[in-house]
């Protein structure tokens, strides 16, 4: 039997959404008005609160019906309420598709309850920021969503608390974002790549400080393509193709704008080490020859050994680096 948002799940659902009487412009050409209800094409009127409650109550019923066609485990009505407030939030695509249903659908509640957290973000000014009404709002439905879960007692001396580091990471961020006014309407979504996402993500999180400090590069070394953070600037620039050489084998890629620089410092790192296995060979030559081709004493051997040793070291450290120096394109 398909199930009803009771009166408790639309309070919470008119309180997160918030009241509004005059329609107001979003960027993507919609109008929002009354608690949270859209409206395409013309404005339209400003309506009253109990307009607003019947339109509410239309929206509701059909994301209720969402709801029932896409969860399959049977649900308490505080756990059913819970669940229309987030997908009337998120949104029907994203919540049919998300981590919360997955784990509702298999009978991991809790689960599925602490999965809500990870919807906390939304576009302010084209960036995707923590919101704080958002942070409210999740806890809120979490709250709802475990009420009348069984839950077993756990004494505080017996089952004492332990940091979750990745739970510490993940749930407390640096800064939360005011949601934005209706005043003004927010700006339109942008568009981001995959290196962007992963930037962004990496941004969200502290731990993740020291680890980007030791991938940047310097400031003067950025282009437009680069991905910024707010500790450092990891470089995603596009590469070449790698193409065959005359004998078959494949040649490294040039980085595009810095190629040059690349292959040049290259070179001379390969023209060094063989000036450097030069160098050792010659010392050891004239050791040999100190020890071998005159007279054969405590001083001669010393000398020898003086000049044999730092040439067989510098031989090896050179043909160390030439065995695994990249090859120049």
């Amino acid at each position: 039997m398909a199930q009803t948002v009771s009166d408790e799940g639309l309070a919470l659902i008119r309180a997160a959404e918030g009241f509004c009487a005059a329609p107001v412009a979003l960027a993507d050409g919609v109008w929002l008005v009354g608690y949270g209800h859209v409206r395409t094409g013309e404005a339209g009127e400003s309506v009253n609160a109990r307009d607003a409650e019947a339109l509410l109550a239309r929206d509701v019923e059909a994301v209720a019906a969402m709801v029932n066609a896409t969860v399959t485990m049977p649900l308490a009505q505080s756990q059913f309420d819970a669940l229309v407030s987030f997908a009337f939030s998120v949104g029907a695509q994203a919540f049919a598709t998300s981590q919360v249903v997955r784990r509702v659908n298999v009978g991991h509640y809790v689960a599925a309850a602490c999965a809500m957290d990870a919807w906390r973000k939304s576009s302010v000014n084209g960036e995707l920021e923590i919101i704080d009404a958002l942070v409210r709002r999740r806890a809120t439905e979490k709250a709802l969503f475990l009420r009348d879960v069984t839950c077993t007692p756990s004494p505080s001396a017996l089952v004492r608390p332990k940091l979750d580091h990745a739970a510490s990471v993940l749930g407390a961020p640096v800064a939360y974002a005011p949601a934005p006014t209706l005043e003004i309407a927010p700006c339109a979504p942008v568009e981001r790549t995959p290196a962007q996402v992963i930037t962004e993500i990496l941004r969200a999180e502290p731990a993740t400080e020291a680890l980007l400090r030791t991938c940047g590069v310097a400031d003067d070394e950025v282009s437009v393509d680069e991905i910024s953070t707010a500790h450092a600037k990891p470089v995603a620039r596009e590469v070449d193709v790698a193409a065959p050489d005359s004998s078959g084998a494949a040649r490294l890629p040039w980085v595009r704008g810095k190629g040059w620089r690349v292959q040049f410092w290259r070179g001379a790192e390969h023209f060094g080490l063989v000036a450097l296995l030069l160098f050792g060979l010659g010392l050891m030559l004239l050791g040999g020859s100190m020890l071998f081709g005159g007279r054969v004493d405590v001083v001669s051997i010393a000398g020898a050994a003086a000049l044999a040793a730092p040439g067989l070291a510098a031989a090896l450290i050179a043909g160390v680096g030439l065995v695994q120096a990249p090859a120049i394109a």
